[in-house]
């Protein structure tokens, strides 16, 4: 699990007087960086790649949350899990070739 006690470090007073190389060194690393204010966790500074990452991969979740939610996706999984288990499926590679992939 991730803990942002286990990142860097800066307070607000380093932030404001190193803004610029801060940032380089957040571009270039990617390391995200936890901004403090008064000696506790404010917030943290992150590279825009880092960022769409996360956003991604939130959004990914989101998905699988709702279909996991979605009872009729969960009973057509089932039915075609019995079908493949049966002999019933199809090769990956033969569904690619009909897709044209």
């Amino acid at each position: 699990m991730f803990n942002a006690l286990s990142l860097p470090f800066i307070g607000t007073h380093e932030l404001r007087r190193d803004l610029t190389t801060l940032l380089a060194n957040v571009k270039k690393t990617h390391e995200p960086v936890v901004i403090t204010s008064q000696g506790k966790p404010t917030a943290i500074l992150t590279s825009v790649e880092n960022y769409n990452q996360l956003q991604d991969m939130i959004d990914e979740l989101q998905l699988a949350i709702r279909e996991l939610a979605d009872h009729e996706y969960i009973k057509e999984l089932i039915v075609e899990k019995k079908k493949i288990k049966s002999g019933r499926g199809i090769a990956a590679k033969d569904l690619y070739k009909q897709l044209g992939i």
